[in-house]
């Protein structure tokens, strides 16, 4: 029980805290980011990227933090959620309004020029986007990864793309005067999004001129019904093309959000924004349904290898943005919830030492290193293969190398798993990180959490839900069994593990794996079904553990009192 009087003037302030949390630089002042960042950048790469990071960390870390935060503020989220369908002159415009916070801290990260080669490598531009998925998606990140995602579909064709889909190559990829183009991907349908081949949208290929002044075009028709970044400049679109051989199949095109000319006159390319949506997370990220009606459109690649390309490329860039970008994330938040813990006391001493608080905060923070080196090593194999994704397993077959086509055959089920496993368990940590904030914790005013949770929600649900993904890794496991057995997998993939862990996880995903099908409705498969839920989660769980045994590291979370002392004599 306290012995101190009561006082009308409560002189209590978070002051301290808010010194510490607010100046500190989400690059420089983290030693786990810059060791992770220092043992897989090329020796050759390391100085300048650290370099790089250095400085883009001091806009990360404080302007665009703040944009991030005050574009969050309801009012601004309010103002996000605006569509104008007409002018003044009942002009259809179907124009998105922003929140100038978000306008300008999207306008300054795409500056970056992320994807131009003459300004990035591949490393570079992976921790670049890693450091600024720090503060959540913030109505950008999702622009970045489709725009990732556009940019690499484009390349696999550059060689045969159409003048029109070589310019918009360039302005998405190498930019103009200095100004870069966004992309987006329209995929999902009102019937579902991950039944991709389930699409009605129609490409039809019209030679008469059209009002619009083109002929000898594809045109597309129909609705798509979660159109996410739904302001940016272009959108790969999914559509079945009529009256051609594949009329069944799934084919890939790149439409232009405005004709060349355009664009400042507000006159979309025959297609209408019908409504925006209502989401539970990502509030700043226009999302809408929208309605094609004769849309100007290019095809990328061979009609009929639209799925391929869309599922293999551009999915799974999306998913590895999802997995890293949590990962970015959770240092963050752990980071957060410590020092709030080492700060805030309770009946006389720091909540930080009590045992229930400690097991907690040891939780949050091995979370935390183990999901970043976890992102860090899946994404060193992608950029080990020279950043190109095959895009499915009948592509794979055809390379005659077996151990590269095993490598790559692994890196596609990796990125799924790393989905769904960072994906599941990023909510649950970021509650258990608002829980050390008491009532603060959800407090909109008092810290990000609350958003970064919301968005963590639709993270779940972006590019495949878990039932689906854990699907479509068993089924292709049972399309390779022939040339990488379940057994030499997870070998493969806990590499440097224990020797008994490796077998008693080989013995439980052979079991699972030999199951024929997942698809029945009988009581043996529910059993095995859920087992794979389960098991799903330990196996990446391991392999994220020894991706962080290999940093060979023995670090201290960050320390309250320490930060605060150095930060008072700066």
């Amino acid at each position: 029980m306290s012995n101190q009087e009561g006082n009308r003037d409560n002189s209590y302030s978070f002051d301290d805290y808010l010194l510490v949390r607010d100046n500190f630089n989400y690059y420089s002042d983290d030693k786990f980011l810059q060791i992770l960042v220092k043992h897989y950048l090329p020796k050759e790469e390391f100085e300048k990227v650290d370099r790089d990071l250095n400085a883009l960390s001091n806009y990360v870390s404080f302007k665009w933090r703040d944009l991030a935060n005050q574009a969050n503020e309801l009012e601004n989220r309010m103002k996000v959620t605006k569509l104008r369908h007409f002018d003044a002159f009942n002009h259809r415009i179907d124009r998105i309004e922003r929140c100038l916070e978000t306008e300008t801290l999207e306008r300054e990260i795409f500056s970056l020029g992320l994807f131009d080669p003459t300004r990035n490598t591949p490393w570079s531009r992976f921790v670049k986007m890693f450091l600024l998925y720090e503060n959540g998606e913030a109505g950008c990140m999702c622009p970045i990864a489709c725009t990732h995602g556009l940019i690499w579909l484009l390349q696999k064709y550059e060689s045969e793309l159409s003048d029109p889909s070589k310019s918009i190559l360039q302005n998405l990829r190498d930019g103009m005067k200095g100004d870069y183009a966004r992309g987006a991907q329209f995929v999902s349908e009102i019937q579902g999004g991950s039944d991709v081949p389930a699409n009605l949208v129609e490409a039809v290929f019209d030679e008469s001129e059209g009002p619009d002044g083109y002929s000898h075009c594809w045109r597309l028709y129909g609705k798509k019904f979660f159109c996410s970044a739904v302001h940016t400049d272009y959108a790969l679109v999914t559509a079945k093309p009529k009256d051609v051989p594949s009329s069944t199949k799934i084919a890939a095109f790149v439409v232009p959000s405005w004709l060349p000319g355009n664009k400042k006159r507000e006159i979309r390319n025959s297609y209408t924004i019908d409504r925006l949506k209502p989401k539970l997370g990502t509030a700043e990220l226009p999302t809408a349904e929208v309605t094609y009606n004769g849309a100007v459109a290019y095809p990328v690649g061979p009609l009929e290898k639209g799925l391929a390309d869309v599922v293999g490329i551009v999915l799974s860039l999306s998913r590895l943005h999802v997995a890293f970008g949590m990962a970015a994330g959770a240092l963050r938040v752990a980071r957060e919830a410590s020092l709030y813990a080492q700060f805030r006391e309770a009946f006389g001493v720091p909540v930080s030492l009590f045992p229930l608080m400690i097991n907690q905060i040891n939780d949050l923070n091995y979370y935390a290193m183990r999901t970043a080196a976890g992102a860090f090593k899946v994404y060193s194999e992608y950029i080990d293969f020279g950043e190109q994704l095959i895009s499915g397993i009948r592509e794979m077959v055809k390379i005659d190398n077996l151990e590269e086509r095993k490598r790559r055959f692994r890196l596609r089920e990796l990125i799924m798993l790393q989905k769904i496993v960072v994906a599941d368990e990023a909510p649950k940590m970021i509650r258990l990180a608002i829980s050390f904030f008491g009532g603060h914790g959800v407090m909109e005013d008092f810290l990000s959490l609350p958003r970064l949770h919301r968005d963590s929600m639709i993270m779940e649900l972006w590019e495949g839900p878990r039932s689906v993904l854990l699907t479509q890794i068993h089924r292709d496991f049972q399309r390779v069994v022939s040339w990488y057995s379940p057994e030499d997998f997870i070998n493969d993939l806990l590499k440097g593990a224990d020797g008994e862990k490796i077998m008693e996880y080989t013995l439980e995903f052979k079991r699972i794996m030999d199951t024929e099908s997942l698809l029945k409705n009988d009581h043996e498969t529910l059993n095995i079904c859920r087992d794979w839920e389960a098991f799903s989660n330990k196996l990446f769980i391991a392999y994220q553990e020894q991706a962080l045994a290999e940093l060979n590291i023995e670090l201290k979370p960050s320390q309250f009192s320490k930060l605060l002392r150095s930060l008072k004599k700066r």
